[in-house]
């Protein structure tokens, strides 16, 4: 039967790398029985440039109508079309985008029972640490959107990310929605010691059993800055800088060897490590047992 995949974030777990590894190895993928379908951006993700995967049309269509992405007025159109994209492959499907992710739980469970009867749908998450996550947010917030603000005065109200980050909450409620589909989710942290990275733990978790050797390596797509590079971008953004000053500024981090794919990020200050740490540490302990089924690596994960 035929697997219709769609990868749905979550946010800061390397969706713009995994989004251009899979464009980049979308024919040797083919040979193996998986079309990561040649919709929206795929041109781009190619070049290796950030995206918002092939599946942001479809994701978008079914966000909620306020959504400042929503595309709802176009959601019968767009459905359609990627129907009729899914039943001319003769392959599993991987539709990847960050917007399902954002599509409210009874839409997300609408969406998928509309596709249902062309295959299997499968829901995959990968789920970053909670401080992690928000000290990352930040930093886009700094390099993509010309915060100038300091981690303290951003994140003297964190509740914002309360909810969104709740993840056993949040699956289990989609679980009673969606019966039927396949919800499979793993920590984003893995990917750093699985021996193909990012893109290997994806497949691995999706059931591909397709050879490193056929695959790229890890994208080095956005990073994240050192702190005194985050400082520096503050100061910039104050002048309203051009938004290839970021891009530059990571690029040269990443030569000088201060940053990485995996870069732990240690700005958040201590009274917010210990609130976050303690608001998501039941839900962390059950989100590993239900769903991740490994190690809890979220315990403890943080030593001021």
């Amino acid at each position: 039967m035929k697997k219709i995949i769609l990868h749905c974030g979550m946010p800061k777990t390397g969706s713009s790398a995994l989004q251009v590894q899979l464009a980049q190895s979308r024919d040797r993928l083919l040979t193996h029985g998986y079309d990561y379908l040649p919709k929206g951006d795929i041109a781009q993700a190619r070049e290796g440039r950030i995206t918002s995967g092939n599946g942001a049309m479809l994701a978008r269509a079914w966000l909620n109508p306020g959504h400042p992405a929503g595309l709802v007025d176009q959601r019968e159109e767009i459905t359609t079309e990627f129907r009729t994209a899914i039943a001319a492959t003769e392959g599993h499907v991987i539709l990847s985008s960050e917007f399902f992710s954002a599509t409210p739980r009874p839409l997300l469970a609408e969406l998928c029972q509309a596709l249902a009867d062309l295959g299997e749908v499968t829901l995959v998450f990968f789920t970053r640490e909670q401080l992690n996550a928000i000290a990352s947010t930040y930093i886009q917030q700094v390099k993509r959107h010309m915060l100038a603000q300091y981690p303290d005065e951003y994140l003297a109200d964190w509740s914002r990310y309360k909810i969104p980050m709740m993840y056993h909450s949040y699956m289990s409620q989609l679980a009673k929605r969606l019966p039927k589909a396949r919800i499979l989710a793993k920590p984003y942290e893995l990917s750093k010691t699985h021996p193909a990275g990012l893109m290997g733990l994806f497949l691995e978790l999706i059931g591909a059993d397709i050879p490193a050797a056929d695959l790229p390596e890890d994208s080095r797509i956005n990073l994240s800055p050192s702190p005194q590079e985050i400082r520096l971008m503050i100061e910039i953004n104050k002048h309203h800088p051009r938004m290839q000053f970021s891009d530059m500024l990571v690029e040269g981090s990443f030569a000088a060897g201060r940053s990485n794919i995996h870069s732990r990020h240690s700005i958040l200050p201590p009274a917010i490590i210990r609130e976050v740490s303690a608001f998501f540490r039941a839900e962390n302990e059950a989100y590993f047992r239900d769903f991740a089924q490994c190690d809890n690596i979220y315990e403890n994960a943080w030593d001021e």
